[in-house]
């Protein structure tokens, strides 16, 4: 019965363990692909290519939205949640200044954008 209860015991620790590094996992591809996008989005608004940076916007408003929950189900990076909201918000605003094309606001949040990985990394990067 003890060995019973010890390996249902194991089995839920290694299934944590595997949620917990999938959950990992899937946070560093949701960063990849926020500093992929922005670079993209970047480049596009510096051509002038509305319709390609407004696409990499809602995929960095979408990418940031996921590294908010991350943050949000850790409980341990206020600071992280702030800044991915505000990574949110600004590509928020990136994709609203391509609506009525000015392109030099847009420029500005993008930058914005990048401005926020920073801090978050000094704090929170490598994870634990």
């Amino acid at each position: 019965m003890r060995s019973r209860m010890g390996l249902a015991a194991t089995l839920v620790l290694a299934a944590g363990a595997v949620v917990a590094t999938q959950s990992v996992e899937e946070f560093d591809g949701w960063m990849r692909t926020i500093d992929e996008k922005n670079q993209s989005v970047q480049q596009a608004i510096a051509r002038q290519d509305a319709a390609t940076a407004a696409a990499d916007a809602k995929v960095l408003q979408a990418s940031f939205t996921l590294v908010e929950r991350f943050w949000v189900a850790r409980d341990d990076g206020r600071e992280a949640v702030a800044l991915s909201r505000e990574g949110r918000e600004r590509a928020e605003a990136i994709e609203r200044a391509l609506e009525v094309k000015d392109f030099s606001r847009a420029q500005s949040e993008s930058i914005k954008v990048a401005e926020t990985c920073t801090p978050c990394h000094r704090l929170h990067r490598p994870l634990p």
